[in-house]
């Protein structure tokens, strides 16, 4: 297995395969380079924005991290990412769902790994992490390779994640980039010395993932979703072009009664005019 650094990742040799049905959602799986690795990559030093402790009774457990004043390209590697997802299933739609879809609807259905953040703040992001019989299952490290328990890792401590980036998740209403935390290393200020010291890491290697029936018949609802969001967009413009349009016409419509009404007053002083003159003469 390849770990390589986020910053060393090169978009241009990220493979897409085609989504494919797994349960009732559609799943298409990222490759890396010509040998068609999985992409692992290795995050720079984090801050927990939360300690695992409170994330263990949740479902689907996300571990919020700060990204630190020097490390903001991590951001920009995730937001291009983001935005390389959205183009390949714009140019690829086609080939997959059957149908060109619209950059509108898709922009509108992918949900972004990044989030804007304010000034003078750090960015901060969410990783999910694995869970196996609703337990999470994440190998933690600290900076001497020695394993640690899950529950070490408290709001405010710094690490480094090393990330399955495994491809897009395509839902019924939405779709997005699916990711996980692999493995986690730890900076401890004290090592404490009755953990079991491992020589090498050991990474989570879902290569082996229990084998689904893939199911290729073509998938109606998220094509239908996309149509479904556009069709709603459309509608929405068309509405908002129409009440425009009513409200042009209604000012032009007050717009000429107000000058016939001036126009008529004008005719009406005129006579009264002329019928004083007549008198006066």
């Amino acid at each position: 297995m390849t770990i390589i650094k986020y910053d060393q990742v090169s978009l241009e040799n990220l493979n897409y395969s085609k989504p494919e049905k797994i349960g009732p959602s559609y799943f298409g799986s990222f490759s890396y380079g010509g040998n068609l690795n999985p992409l692992y990559i290795q995050t720079p030093k984090l801050k927990c924005m939360s300690g695992i402790a409170s994330l263990k009774d949740k479902k689907n457990p996300f571990l919020e991290v700060e990204i630190p004043k020097g490390s903001f390209d991590m951001y920009d590697f995730f937001l291009s990412l983001d935005d390389k997802n959205i183009k390949e299933t714009l140019h690829k739609s086609e080939e997959w769902f059957q149908k060109e879809i619209p950059l509108e609807a898709i922009d509108d259905m992918y949900k972004r790994t990044t989030k804007p953040f304010k000034k003078d703040t750090n960015p901060t992001l969410k990783f999910r992490l694995p869970v196996i019989q609703n337990e999470i299952q994440c190998p933690v490290y600290n900076q001497q390779r020695v394993f640690v328990d899950l529950d070490e890792i408290k709001e405010g401590s710094e690490i480094i994640l090393i990330l399955h980036i495994r491809g897009i998740k395509f839902l019924k209403h939405n779709f997005y980039c699916d990711c996980y935390i692999s493995q986690i290393k730890l900076f401890q200020d004290t090592i404490e010395s009755k953990y079991t010291i491992m020589q090498e890491y050991a990474l989570i290697d879902e290569e082996d993932d229990h084998q689904m029936e893939y199911d290729t018949i073509f998938n109606e609802e998220i094509v239908n979703a996309f149509e479904e969001e556009s069709r709603l967009k459309k509608e929405k413009e068309e509405e908002e072009d129409r009440l425009k349009k009513e409200k042009e016409e209604e000012e032009d419509r007050l717009k000429k009664e107000k000058e016939d009404r001036i126009e008529k007053l004008k005719q009406e002083i005129e006579l009264k005019h002329r019928e004083m003159e007549e008198l006066t003469d």
